[in-house]
């Protein structure tokens, strides 16, 4: 979690975001409509405002192939995380095609979004995003896990 005001010193630790965040300071702001943005072949960002979800539907979700850059455009997000484990309850077995899966563990901790702050998920980080008390427009940026030397 960090803000977008301090990028530049994420890029430290993951240059392979210098598009990503490029695109975000320069494209994205309250004025973007939502929609779906390619910012390369690979990578996209989905501009939504977003209601929060009723708390039955704030389970926590999964994605192999992409890493997930959720920033906040206006409003306030709250998110659960909880790192994944051999010993998580699948909800929803893993889709490809929409790259995700649902389990049934709870968060084991909230990140709280305000206007301007960002998260990145990992494969490992399962998250329950729109655990908020009212709207939030947000950018998520999907990223192929390929781009990092990790995967």
């Amino acid at each position: 979690m960090s803000s977008i005001k301090s990028y530049k010193s994420i890029l430290n630790f993951f240059p392979q975001l210098d598009i990503v965040f490029d695109y975000i300071v320069k494209n994205i702001n309250n004025k973007t409509l939502d929609g779906k943005y390619n910012i390369t072949k690979d990578i996209y960002a989905i501009v939504q405002t977003c209601q929060p979800k009723p708390k039955k539907e704030q389970v926590l979700e999964r994605h192999k192939k992409y890493i997930d850059l959720q920033y906040v455009i206006s409003g306030k997000e709250k998110i659960g995380w909880k790192f994944f484990d051999k010993d998580f309850k699948t909800l929803k077995r893993y889709n490809p095609k929409k790259d995700i899966a649902f389990y049934s563990n709870l968060p084991e901790t909230f990140i709280d979004l305000k206007k301007g702050e960002f998260a990145i998920f990992f494969s490992e980080d399962t998250h329950a995003p729109l655990c908020c008390d009212k709207t939030v427009k947000k950018c998520i940026v999907k990223i192929p896990i390929k781009r990092f030397k990790y995967a």
